[in-house]
């Protein structure tokens, strides 16, 4: 079974491959992933001064009064040798991690995703402006349902509070005073309070949850598209 290897040692790096670079002496933190990932730290800052993502070989031997480490990449062919002069710990282990990443969106990208996917908050819902002046504010999108009633959509990253509530209230009171015509509001967000949903039922406004891991994969597609169109376009 493959195991995560941590060396804390003082050592010398030497690097051959598509450019070549050597790393005089010094306290260094070594870091063998499980799939084979070299990864090596000064004792200062996050960013590694060697890595490797990837190796095909991974050997550990005696030279003389050094321990050397060395990694070989096939494609393309690169090799980091790391010539240990001492070892201060040495660390292995198994590790599981199952775990899923759910990266937080910001309420621009939020509003973004959701104004080019409308039926991810109602059915037939078209929106046809993003952020649009009132004079109370701005609202975060505006559109049509199917049956071409107004809707005022206010946007919550976070847990919707009570306060949102008032807010969205204000800008449906705003647009009907303006318009004589009476908006629904629909207030989304990834969950809601107690308190929220109560005052929502009591003014007669609607919300609804949107899951952040849906939008978050919509965002890695669009940029997935968007990278093949910019490298095809190079191609070209």
């Amino acid at each position: 079974m493959k195991e995560l290897i941590i060396i804390i040692g003082n050592c010398t790096v030497d690097y051959i491959g598509r450019s070549e670079s050597k790393l005089t002496e010094g306290d260094r933190l070594v870091i063998i992933k499980q799939n084979g990932a070299l990864i090596i730290h000064r004792p200062d800052g996050y960013l590694p001064v060697n890595w490797q993502p990837e190796t095909s070989v991974i050997e550990i031997k005696n030279i003389g009064d050094k321990i050397v480490l060395t990694a070989v990449r096939n494609q393309p062919r690169e090799i980091v040798n790391v010539y240990f002069n001492k070892i201060y710990n040495y660390l292995h282990y198994k590790l599981i991690d199952h775990g899923e990443f759910v990266k937080y969106l910001d309420e621009s990208t939020m509003r973004d995703l959701l104004f080019e996917n409308p039926d991810l908050i109602e059915k037939g819902l078209r929106i046809i402006e993003k952020e649009k002046q009132i004079e109370y504010g701005s609202i975060d999108l505006f559109g049509v349902d199917k049956n071409g009633k107004p809707v005022i959509i206010e946007l919550k990253r976070v847990t919707a509070t009570r306060e949102a509530v008032h807010q969205l209230f204000n800008y449906v009171k705003n647009y009907m005073n303006k318009t004589s015509v009476k908006p629904r509001g629909i207030l989304v967000a990834p969950s809601f309070t107690v308190s929220a949903i109560e005052t929502l039922g009591k003014l007669g406004l609607e919300w609804r949850e949107v899951d952040l891991r849906k939008l978050w994969s919509l965002k890695k597609e669009k940029d997935v598209k968007h990278e093949s169109l910019l490298r095809f376009m190079g191609d070209g």
